[in-house]
């Protein structure tokens, strides 16, 4: 009944995508819908690359052939697209001037927040379009001048005098939310397809890797394209992949839940418990100058107001990747999180033995065993009082004031002997190194202004919780955040006579395409080995691009005589990499990664030492 009902789906799809192009492209401009579309010599698929170009530039369209379409390029020479990759603009006479919105609104020298002010510009005054970059406009000044500025702070007006004003640039909600989710950054607007099953989502056509989320029944996607049984459409601000076999089971990242081995771990499909709040209140703070407060956790319901940057929210609940929260003067409604930085509330400690959750949706179950019932999720930092033992097993006091089981290896236990399931890391010291930190931000986000100092603690936090449930002592070099100096760093792992010591940091780069993760080395022998062993988990753990371990002439790997590292988890000038390195989930997933490899070099090790 199903393979009837999806192939029926699947058809009107491919009916729809297959007619043949009948509307003309009239003179004007187009604009690209895909991420490096690849601009051609020629009107053909045989015709050479010339260049390649980001998602959302405009191009003005100098002729047509068939399926193809010559523009004219930013440097002034020509080129063929596909006109299937691209989307019709509206002429430049229909949409002709802007004008800001805002007091004292920046024009900058580039499309980006991370290009010079040159001026700003104010409401009452019209200014000329020139071309578009994604979210940003380019406007005529005075005189020759020309400057951008972003598209969600300023109304378009048209020849006809009609306005429209662009909400600020949030992504789409997150999935599992029910509802259906926008066309993301960067998405084709292609047909869309409503599922009529729960698929698992992947980061690749394929299922033998890691599932990086899952859908509803009932749920509409774009699709993007199709291919051996599979279908790529835009989820979380990047391109995914889900199977048209709904029996396809995926391979879950190991984030914490469940057992160590995976036996009867069925939480990936039991629905989270929600718990009491905690009198700890837990805030954020506002990371951009406008942010939507919405009436419910998704980019198309009603702005209810704006919030300037700066501003301290206290949280009352979160959905997916939304904030429920209450501003200062007292109005409530959502804000997205990845437009936030959250501070965690500092928990009572309990009095007596109590273990700390270092995974995100940790189960806690009926009974101490795998085989019972998954009765509630606890998320990570929380602490909970021991009250009995049982095997491998810890029965807690919930914040509800009832009880349950959690795996002892999936927690760190304070005051009472800890369970560990391998002893690699035992009598270890490691340093884990949080790069930046105080007045040194490190790179800032292109697209959302994160500082690379918070992200890079948050990662190094999550990795000293799994490091020290696993037996390492660990040190960190700024457990909040303060500014040290490269030779201070250096000193703390030479003092402590660490084994390793490992550096967290992310990346930037002026091509905003660029993306991915590295992890360096500058001495060969185990530095270089503990690279590639992280190199290799890290990547599998997070999907991100594999840019290769490798030489990297850093202080604090050069003048350091302990085996040293320094990864780059991801580029924060990448507007899909940013999005995900923001996320609770990819942080702890990019922690899981360093910390197996870090467990693989020490095994690694003890085998050649036997």
């Amino acid at each position: 009944m199903f393979r009837q009902k999806f192939l029926r789906s699947l058809l009107t799809f491919l009916c729809a995508v297959s007619l043949p192009v009948t509307t003309a492209w009239a003179a004007g401009s187009v604009q690209v819908s895909v991420d490096k579309l690849n601009v051609r010599s020629g009107p053909s698929l045989q015709d050479s690359i010339i260049t390649t170009l980001p998602v959302k530039t405009v191009l003005p369209v100098l002729s047509t052939k068939n399926d193809w379409i010559q523009v004219k390029l930013p440097n002034g020479q020509s080129g063929w697209v596909a006109n299937y990759l691209v989307t019709q603009e509206q002429t430049p006479a229909s949409v002709a001037q802007i004008e800001s919105t805002t007091d004292k609104l920046n024009v900058r020298s580039g499309p980006g927040q991370t290009y010079s002010v040159i001026q700003t510009i104010d409401p009452g005054t019209r200014y000329s379009i020139v071309q578009k970059n994604g979210d940003w406009i380019q406007i005529q000044l005075s005189g020759q001048t020309k400057g951008w500025v972003a598209s969600w702070l300023v109304k378009e007006i048209n020849s006809g005098g009609q306005t429209s004003t662009k909400p600020s640039p949030e992504s789409p909600p997150a999935a599992n939310t029910g509802t259906t989710p926008p066309a993301k950054p960067g998405a084709v607007q292609g047909a869309s397809l409503t599922l009529e099953f729960a698929p698992y989502v992947y980061a690749t056509p394929d299922a033998s890797t890691p599932a990086i989320g899952q859908l509803h029944a009932g749920e509409s996607i774009t699709v993007l394209t199709q291919q051996n049984g599979w279908i790529q459409f835009p989820y979380d601000g990047v391109n995914a992949w889900i199977s048209t076999d709904e029996n396809s089971l995926p391979t879950l990242p190991n984030t914490g839940t469940g057992s160590g081995t995976g036996a009867g771990n069925t939480s990936v499909t039991t629905p989270p418990v929600t718990q009491p709040t905690s009198p700890a209140k837990q805030t954020v703070r506002v990371n951009t100058d406008g942010l939507n407060l919405r009436s419910q956790a998704n980019t198309t319901s009603a702005i209810q107001g704006t919030l300037a940057i700066g501003s301290t929210l206290t949280v009352l609940e979160k959905q997916g990747e939304w904030y429920r929260v209450q501003a200062p003067d007292g109005k409530t409604g959502w804000v997205a999180g990845w437009l936030v930085t959250v501070s965690q509330p500092t928990a009572p400690t309990p009095s007596g033995p109590y273990v700390t959750i270092i995974n995100p949706d940790t189960n806690v179950r009926s009974g101490p065993g795998t085989e019972h019932e998954v009765i509630s999720h606890v998320q990570t930092g929380e602490k909970y009082a021991i009250i009995n033992k049982a095997g491998d097993w810890f029965q807690v006091t919930l914040s509800n004031g009832s009880t349950g089981y959690i795996a002892g290896w999936l927690v760190s236990a304070s005051g009472a002997p800890a369970v560990i399931k391998s002893n690699e890391l035992v009598g270890k010291v490691i340093v884990v190194d949080a790069g930046h930190g105080g007045n040194d931000n490190g790179a800032t986000g292109a697209s959302f202004s994160t500082l690379e100092k918070t992200v890079n603690l948050q990662v190094a936090l999550l990795l000293r919780n799994k490091l020290e449930a696993a037996g390492a002592t660990v040190i960190m070099t700024r457990p909040d955040d303060r500014k040290l100096t490269l030779q201070q760093r250096v000193d703390v792992a030479v003092t402590n006579r660490a084994d390793i010591f490992v550096s967290i940091h992310h990346n930037t780069h002026p091509n905003t395409a660029t993306n991915g993760s590295i992890v360096f080395f500058y001495n060969q022998g185990n530095s270089s080995k503990l690279a590639s062993l992280v190199q290799n988990e890290l990547v599998k753990a997070t999907s991100y691009k594999d840019l290769q371990s490798r030489f990297g002439d850093y202080f604090v790997l050069r003048e350091n005589p302990v085996t040293a590292i320094l990864a780059e988890i991801g580029f924060l000038s990448n507007y899909n990499e940013e999005i995900r390195v923001r996320s609770e989930k990819q942080q702890d997933l990019a922690a899981e990664g360093l910390y197996k490899g870090i467990l693989q070099y020490f095994s690694s090790q003890n085998t050649q030492g036997s």
